[in-house]
């Protein structure tokens, strides 16, 4: 493959197909809101081009349904064509989403074929994906159209108002939009903020870090079979104990960056080393699935930093960090009389004594590879982390039922947990694509 040439062709907003009104022009966000990191995350839809007809209009005709589509559903989630004020409010003044169209020199099979890493995604990215998004687009769309039609829709989400359940919800309502299909419309719900009220008193500080140095990302695949013998070996005392695809995973990935940092880190031995599980609240205590916002929890599965750690028992553990967030667990947040517990987890989440040495976060069971503006499903998804290391993003395979993981970790680490044997025997590392 040739050197790849990314080159922008346009710049616009795209503008919601009918104004919001005077009553909506300020959107309050909720306390989760609040109190999440202040960046950008760029998630990549991947679409082959199927059509044999003459190529310029191919091209004319999808960027055409992209931007109709779009400022139709701009219309239903109207913050989104607004700018992020601060920790506290959207100004839905309609602004739009700034929309971004580039060519690229080669073609899409050849880019997947290569196994692309995670430094060549970010060529698709947008530069402003990595600027703050205070006063900024709550959303920047980056539409590459490579050689042969077939596109990359990187969708950089302000993390201020959008979690990865809300971009899935505004993607299937943009592509039912582009295909026509009013009965697979969405229709949002905007709860959060009465449900989680702002508590602008709080002093809080996200307990995830932004690195200060460059990282690397790796791709690592779990295939059905491979998922299915590793969920087969994990000793469970009952039928109801069996654990999902996301626990094993997660307890393997988990288990592999701790025997890499004890390598690294000989002193900390016998040291908290939790991984911190990013969990959804929708459904729990009628907060609605169809929810926009940041409506999710930090929780913490706890061991101690270890060479040899126990599978089965940091299965345990990351199903016991999910069971405490319970419909009980969200009541007790929930309206001005959950302020104060809110405000005593918070304190205990970023106190000394409680250390997150990983974090994972999943989109699993999205729905992502169904996709369709009306030329197919994608071929690919990918979370591009810009911005932190010891974090672990999971995702669906398009077929077989697998997992996708994408692990940033600091580089001397990244050496010993790329070539973990046990890793090995069940993940292929960035395979190819096609």
């Amino acid at each position: 493959m040739e050197e790849m040439v990314v080159q922008i062709v346009s710049k616009e907003n795209i503008l919601p197909a009918a104004s919001t009104p005077d009553s909506l022009k300020e959107f309050k966000l909720s306390v989760l809101d609040q109190t999440q990191v202040k960046l950008y995350v760029p998630l990549t839809l991947f679409y082959h081009n199927n059509n044999t007809s003459d190529l310029d209009s191919v091209i004319s005709d999808k960027s055409k349904r992209l931007k109709q589509s779009l400022s139709e559903t701009l219309t239903r989630f109207y913050p989104f064509a607004g700018k992020v004020r601060d920790d506290f409010y959207i100004d839905c003044n309609d602004e739009g989403v700034h929309y971004i169209v580039t060519r690229v020199n080669v073609s899409l099979p050849d880019f997947l074929s290569k196994s692309p890493g995670d430094e060549m995604i970010k060529r698709l990215i947008p530069a402003k994906a990595r600027e703050s998004p205070l006063g900024n687009y709550v959303l920047i769309i980056q539409v590459n159209i490579f050689s042969c039609g077939g596109i990359a829709l990187c969708t950089c989400i302000s993390h201020k108002i959008l979690d990865g359940s809300t971009y899935a919800l505004f993607l299937k309502d943009w592509t039912a939009a582009a295909r026509g299909s009013s009965s697979e419309i969405v229709h949002p719900s905007f709860t959060g903020p009465s449900l989680f009220p702002q508590i602008p008193s709080l002093l809080y500080k996200c307990p995830i870090d932004f690195s200060k140095i460059n990282f690397p990302s790796q791709r690592f695949v779990f295939s059905g079979p491979k998922l299915a013998a590793l969920k087969a070996e994990t000793k469970v005392l009952t039928s109801e104990c069996v654990p999902s695809r996301f626990e094993v995973v997660a307890a393997l990935l988990w288990k592999c960056v701790a025997k890499a940092a004890s390598k690294s880190y000989e002193n900390s031995l016998g040291k908290p080393f939790n991984l911190g599980v990013i969990i959804n609240l929708r459904g729990k205590n009628c907060v609605p699935k169809n929810s926009v916002g940041n409506l999710v929890w930090l929780g913490l599965a706890q061991c101690k930093l270890s060479h040899e750690l126990d599978h089965t028992t940091l299965v345990n553990q990351i199903k016991k960090c999910k069971a405490q967030i319970n419909d009980d667990f969200v009541e007790a947040l929930k309206g001005d009389d959950g302020t104060p517990t809110f405000v005593k987890i918070a304190e205990m989440i970023t106190s000394e004594e409680t250390s997150f040495s990983v974090w994972i976060t999943s989109m699993c069971n999205m729905s992502l590879y169904e996709l369709d503006f009306g030329w197919g499903k994608p071929a690919w998804f990918y979370f591009c982390n810009l911005y932190f290391t010891n974090f672990i993003s999971l995702c669906d395979t398009g077929t077989g039922g697998g997992i996708e993981a994408v692990v940033s970790l600091r580089e001397e680490e990244m050496a010993v947990f790329e070539n973990d044997p046990e890793l090995l025997a069940y993940a292929s590392v960035n395979p190819a694509l096609l």
